[in-house]
C-alpha cells in the first residue's frame, strides 16, 4: 500500500503549536522525549566555516555488495525498521512533505500543514510504507525518493525530524529506542542534545 494525503491535518497540530522557533523546529524537532539522537548523512564539520563540499566521505556505511553507500532513503527506513517496535501504532503513522521538492500533489484545495518559512502536505499510512507517497504525488522530473521533513505514530512515541539545509535527521523518542539506533553498524546516529545547537556546514 501508499501513504494518503490527509485532508484532516489536525494531527499535525501537536507539532505546529510547538513552541519553538521554526529553525529550531525544522532542525532539531519537537521538545519533550526522553532522548535525542542524530542520524548523519555526512560526518560533522571539522572547522568553523567549513563548507559541505569541503566534507569528508560520507557517513553512511557502505553496502556489502556493491561497495556503494547507503542513500538516505536507506537510513531513514533502517531508523523505521528500529523504531517500528516502540510505538503501538506502527500502522497508523504521519507523515510531511515539503512542498519545496518540486513535485505536485493532486487533489482540491488540499490543506497544508505550515510552520514559518515551510509548507507540507500530510499524510497517513503504515511505517511500512515510508517513501511511497502514493499515485497523487508527481515529481516534475525524475528525483530520488523524498524523505520526510517530520514523521511520527499516531501515538506520538517518537518523531523523526529531516528538514532541508541541516547535513542530518534528528530522532526523538525513548532513551532504549535511541540506544539502539547509536549501536546499530549501519548507520551513523550520535547523541543529541536538544538544548545544544547542532553543528552546521556554511
Amino acid at each position: 500500500m501508499s501513504l494518503s494525503v490527509c485532508t484532516d491535518i489536525s494531527a499535525a497540530d501537536w507539532l505546529v503549536g510547538q513552541d519553538l522557533p521554526w529553525y529550531q523546529l525544522t532542525a532539531s524537532g519537537p521538545i519533550g522525549f526522553a532522548a535525542y539522537a542524530r542520524l548523519r548523512f555526512i560526518p560533522d564539520p571539522t572547522y568553523e566555516g567549513q563548507k559541505e563540499i569541503d566534507a569528508a566521505s560520507p557517513a553512511a556505511p557502505l553496502i556489502p555488495e556493491d561497495d556503494g553507500y547507503l542513500t538516505e532513503s536507506d537510513q531513514f527506513k533502517i531508523v523505521a525498521e528500529i523504531l517500528t517496535p516502540y510505538t503501538s501504532t506502527p500502522e497508523d503513522c504521519f507523515f510531511c512533505l515539503w512542498d519545496g521538492w518540486g513535485q505536485e500533489v493532486i487533489g482540491d484545495d488540499l490543506p497544508m500543514v505550515k510552520i514559518p518559512n515551510r509548507d507540507y502536505w500530510l499524510f497517513r499510512g503504515a511505517l511500512s510504507d515510508l517513501g511511497d507517497w502514493g499515485s497523487d504525488v508527481k515529481m516534475e522530473s525524475y528525483e530520488t525518493v523524498q524523505n520526510p521533513a517530520f514523521m511520527w505514530p499516531a501515538d506520538r512515541a517518537w518523531c523523526v525530524t529531516g528538514d532541508v539545509d541541516p547535513h542530518f535527521a534528528v530522532i526523538a523518542g525513548p532513551a532504549e529506542a535511541i540506544d539502539l539506533l547509536i549501536a546499530d553498524p549501519r548507520i551513523d546516529v550520535v547523541v543529541d542534545d536538544p538544548d545544544v545547537p547542532p553543528p552546521r556546514y556554511y
